[in-house]
């Protein structure tokens, strides 16, 4: 009786190990398979001064002119929003290649209605790769842009986000958000001229080595630093196409225009209008070609007129 009961035992264990062998093998194999991390960063990321993203949306071409980068060689591009560009960049990495069965198709649909990045060094691209997603934006796929044409599901290891969504921004979300920009070094002369009412426009230019607001023999100065600091950190919250007036759509009187001259006698312009139709924010037209929304709550601080200077 134990001897039966000791056969069976040993056939159990047999079975048992025999199982955990082809276990054993089946995860070997799937582990086997080695997935270059690198395959769409093969390079110096420090060496990198030019990016272009191109689709069915536009082109963006974003360099670095040695100094600060440009958009598309006519606009001032936003620093933090390259920074996170360059972050993506550096961490995203390949999951895990895709099916054989849909390679070609999810390549196919990359390069039609996908973004093509191409990463640039002094005129040499680097790597040039298709970036998109499934329609819930909720997956990542890469695509090689060489004659093997391998796709790829991409993630950033340690967060749960849609990689490829800093390639799908239009152009409009690479603008820089200050409006001026401006330091103390460069600064020459400030000029606000309020349309409706003129008796309020004033000019603020450097007087025996200060600022001072011409016409004022008495100036508060924590009150114009403030201001000067508000005007020179203003940022745009949203930039658009076009803007719907209240009245019949046409463009009314700016409720303020500023001018900002730099020591280069470089002109910077704001033209200020009374909320856009329908909304609460600020209209602005930015050097006469950009409209841009504000918070009326970053407008709210320098809307002053020129007795708000005088002690």
């Amino acid at each position: 009786m134990q001897e039966r009961k000791n056969k069976r035992l040993a056939v159990l264990l047999g079975v048992l190990c025999s199982i955990t062998a082809i276990v054993y093998y089946l995860s070997s194999r799937d582990g086997s398979i080695e997935i270059d991390k690198n395959v769409f960063k093969n390079y110096d990321l420090k060496s990198i001064n030019e990016i272009i993203l191109e689709s069915k949306k536009g082109k963006v071409e974003l360099k670095f002119n040695g100094a600060k980068w440009e958009l598309n060689n006519q606009f001032d591009a936003d620093p933090s929003m390259v920074e996170v560009l360059f972050a993506t960049l550096q961490q995203a990495e390949p999951k895990r290649p895709l099916a054989e069965t849909i390679q070609d198709s999810v390549c196919n649909e990359l390069s039609q209605n996908g973004v093509k990045v191409s990463v640039i060094a002094s005129g040499k691209a680097e790597s040039i790769f298709y970036a998109g997603g499934n329609e819930q934006k909720t997956q990542t796929y890469f695509c090689t842009a060489d004659e093997d044409r391998k796709s790829y599901l991409m993630s950033i290891p340690g967060y749960r986000v849609y990689t490829a969504g800093i390639f799908e921004l239009e152009e409009k979300d690479w603008k820089n958000k200050y409006v001026f920009g401006f330091n103390w070094r460069n600064f020459q002369r400030l000029e606000a001229q309020f349309p409706q009412k003129p008796a309020d426009n004033f000019t603020i230019a450097m007087q025996d080595n200060y600022f001072a607001v011409e016409g004022l023999v008495s100036v508060d100065t924590a009150k114009l630093n403030d201001f000067l600091d508000d005007v020179s950190l203003l940022t745009v919250d949203e930039y658009v196409d076009t803007v719907n007036f209240q009245e019949s759509g046409a463009k009314p009187l700016p409720v303020m225009i500023i001018r900002v001259t730099d020591i280069g006698r470089r002109v910077y312009t704001l033209e200020l209008y009374k909320p856009a139709a329908g909304g609460g924010s600020v209209t602005g037209l930015i050097n006469g070609a950009e409209w841009a929304l504000f918070d009326p709550r970053k407008i709210q601080t320098i809307l002053k007129p020129k007795p708000f200077f005088g002690k």
